[in-house]
């Protein structure tokens, strides 16, 4: 009973964290697809370009039992004239499947971050970033 006990409490963290897929191709594939179609980046530098995840929230399972996740991504992209276009993206995103849905897009055209910078990997160096 005692080696019962102790297994189920080894894997209790591994059950209740459940880690959100890493699918930051599919929204800053068709993020870049919007821009370019609008005109607003039409060179892009794509070695430059960063996606921070900045929100994972679980929406519930599909038909499978397989989780389902809404992500939100904070995407800088550059072209290679030196203009810069931030951009937030919104889409839903399986354990298996990046693309269960389309992408909304949209782009940032100031942030004013608090003094704590509370989303960890975005560059708050960059001169658009204002304070």
């Amino acid at each position: 009973m005692k080696h019962v006990f102790a297994v189920l409490l080894l894997s209790l963290p591994a059950i209740c964290v459940a880690k959100s897929p890493a699918c930051h191709n599919w929204p800053t594939s068709m993020a870049q697809v919007n821009l370019q179609n609008a005109g607003l980046l039409p060179n892009i530098d794509d070695t430059k370009t960063k996606a921070v995840l900045v929100a994972p929230e679980k929406i519930g399972k599909d038909s499978y039992g397989e989780q389902l996740w809404r992500q939100v991504y904070h995407i800088t992209f550059h072209d290679q004239n030196g203009s810069v276009i931030k951009v937030v993206t919104v889409d839903n995103a399986g354990e298996e499947e990046c693309s269960i849905t389309g992408v909304d897009v949209f782009v940032v055209s100031q942030h004013f971050p608090s003094q704590e910078h509370v989303i960890k990997g975005l560059d708050y160096s960059d001169p658009q970033t204002k304070r």
